[in-house]
């Protein structure tokens, strides 16, 4: 079975030409350089808010590693409890055509690190992994797509290790998205720690946004749990541990870069907002 893209033509194009031309325009600034990194971390909003963020970061990611065979996937939203899941189905549609499931890999690693398994048809859809979906389909044709559900809590960085080294194993040319957005300020999220106004954006934009992306920049992964759990600055933490463990365990190392930070406040200023952060690692 192949997952739906049920969000395509409401969080983004829903055709394969308007998909390209999303993808290409929000690319359109992006400062690529190639180098030793091995995974990103990028949002997952609507691409009319958070489209940007992801479309200036995955350049960087194709022009290092343009001939990835495996591109994992560490995503949906979840808590300190978990599911940890990967997802063993044949695969995922996205308006660019489909993502294929690496299954006897993806049922290795369930096994090895006892793993549920994420369904093909959710209780409801995830735009945490399909809003990444059609940029990894256009930036890496070629690759299979595995994709992990980690809880935000230390778990992520033992699974995310453990499959950064069990790719390497298995010879593959692999490349690791951890999908995160960072915080949730507002009425509409029920946190308001700032009060209002030009006082609230400055706060989430160089303070709590701020300390999270510190600890990815500063190769702090556990921090990046711990902040994120206590200061509600990010929404999946565990996906951006998972995922820089996984790129640590696969090279040895990580050299983060951020790429673009923002809120969606200024893409359309409102009293709730939530920010966006483009990381490759």
């Amino acid at each position: 079975m192949y997952r739906a893209a049920y969000l395509a033509g409401q969080w983004y194009p829903a055709s394969e030409s308007a998909c390209i031309n999303a993808i290409e325009g929000h690319a359109r600034d992006a400062q690529s350089e190639q180098g030793p990194w091995r995974g990103l971390i990028g949002p997952h909003a609507g691409w009319s808010f958070s489209g940007d963020a992801a479309g200036r970061t995955y350049p960087w990611l194709a022009r290092s590693h343009l001939d990835a065979d495996l591109v994992v996937v560490f995503g949906s939203h979840r808590g300190p409890s978990g599911p940890n899941t990967v997802f063993v189905e044949e695969g995922w549609t996205t308006p660019l055509g489909k993502l294929q499931t690496p299954m006897e890999f993806a049922r290795q690693i369930a096994l090895e690190l006892r793993l549920g398994e994420e369904p093909a048809e959710p209780a409801r859809p995830d735009n945490a992994v399909e809003l990444h979906l059609p940029f990894v389909r256009h930036y890496f044709p070629a690759a299979e797509m595995l994709m992990i559900g980690v809880a935000a809590a230390r778990v992520a960085i033992e699974i995310g290790t453990h499959v950064g080294e069990m790719c390497k194993a298995a010879g593959r040319d692999a490349v690791f998205v951890g999908s995160t957005d960072l915080t949730h300020y507002g009425p509409n999220y029920g946190f308001e720690p700032a009060g209002s106004g030009d006082d609230a954006v400055d706060w989430v934009r160089h303070e709590n946004d701020r300390g999270f992306i510190d600890a990815v920049l500063e190769k702090r992964i556990e921090a990046t749990i711990t902040h994120a759990n206590e200061h509600n600055s990010a929404c999946c933490a565990g996906a951006v541990a998972a995922t820089m463990a996984a790129v640590n365990a696969f090279s040895g190392s990580m050299e983060p870069q951020l790429v673009d930070h923002y809120l969606s406040f200024d893409v359309r200023p409102d009293a709730s907002f939530v920010g966006y952060a483009g990381i490759v690692l």
